[in-house]
């Protein structure tokens, strides 16, 4: 509910991430994003429409989790030492 509070603070505080940093979420994000919508495109595309079986539904989770566990070691890496 405050992304664009939190956008501004952003731009304000003029924030910026590394374009290493970038590439390394990009590269993390943008794959399991990509596998996710082939798995969930090769069922809900076209005329044919099928439900998501459930073992490509775990799938699925498996890169949430992946993306999940992603962001949870970037912020550890980037949190400022006690």
């Amino acid at each position: 509910p405050e992304e664009k509070e939190l956008f501004e603070r952003i731009g304000l505080d003029k924030v910026t991430v590394p374009d290493f940093v970038w590439e390394l979420i990009d590269h993390h994000i943008r794959n399991d994003l990509y596998a996710i919508s082939l798995i969930v495109g090769s069922h809900i595309t076209g005329e044919d429409k099928e439900p998501i079986p459930p073992e490509h539904g775990e799938k699925i989770l498996t890169h949430c989790q992946e993306i999940k566990s992603f962001l949870k070691k970037l912020r550890e890496a980037t949190e400022p030492k006690k």
